[in-house]
């Protein structure tokens, strides 16, 4: 393996890094959860419902940048947390989360549909390929990262109760929606993907690494054709609002 090429450097995989969420917490004493809370949802919007808030305490803030998202303590069951676009600051949210006390982490979240599936189902994710950066410095380099299979079967026995139509299936975490060329859909979709997102494959490589169990479930918010693009679709804010709702009602029950 070529070592002049930084994406694919194997180096300090196996260190900690110098700055860590945990030892920042630490620092600053910012108390733990309580050991009952294990579960966090990871939604990615910057307007909870006020369903949600109604039943919320703030937990903390995560900043990334510009982007300064309350994260929250859901009816003193779960962390609904809320995620900034992207690889890097979804998986710096995740490691925040972590050092929290969180145990287990579920997704939610939209995407752009690139394979042959029906548009109105949802995709539990089985695996994500990893054509983004942030996961080459957690785990070795590969074409996918697995998400947990024990934690995907309750999550799809809790879809079932709720009688959602869903298929699991794989898809494409990049880093640049404005490179999705028709070239590069044509390899990801022969390598299985039936997805395009932003994510995924980051959240997966970081649970992977620090041992916490990561699912996530996928609705379709634009259709990405060899044609061109769909723009969104007229249906994608009615349904993040019934998924988010019944995604609160999974996370609480696993």
């Amino acid at each position: 393996m070529k070592k002049d090429i930084p994406i694919i450097d194997t180096i300090g995989l196996n260190e900690e890094g110098i700055i860590s969420a945990k030892k920042m917490f630490e620092s600053r004493k910012l108390p733990k959860l309580p050991e009952h809370i294990v579960t966090a949802l990871i939604l990615f919007d910057n307007n909870p419902s006020q369903e949600i808030l109604s039943k919320s305490r703030e937990l903390f803030k995560f900043v990334a940048a510009s982007s300064v998202l309350p994260q929250y303590v859901y009816d003193e069951k779960i962390v609904v947390a809320y995620s900034p676009l992207g690889g890097p600051a979804a998986g710096g949210l995740v490691e925040e989360l972590i050092a929290f006390g969180i145990k287990n982490i579920v997704a939610c979240g939209s995407s752009g549909l690139i394979g042959n599936f029906p548009a109105d189902k949802f995709l539990m994710v089985s695996k994500a390929i990893r054509d983004e950066g942030l996961s080459y410095y957690y785990l070795e380099p590969s074409v996918y990262v697995d998400t947990d299979e024990d934690q995907n079967k309750k999550v799809e026995t809790e879809l079932k109760k709720h009688n959602l139509e869903y298929e699991e299936g794989i898809t494409w975490t990049t880093d640049a929606f404005y490179r999705e060329t028709k070239s590069r859909m044509n390899l990801r979709k022969e390598q299985g993907a039936i997805a395009v997102e932003m994510e995924c494959a980051s959240i997966a490589a970081v649970c992977k690494y620090r041992k916490v169990p990561f699912s996530q479930v996928l609705y379709f918010s634009d259709i990405v054709k060899q044609e061109g693009w769909s723009d969104f679709l007229d249906t994608r804010a009615s349904i993040k609002e019934k998924i988010n709702r019944i995604m609160i009602e999974i996370a609480v029950n696993l």
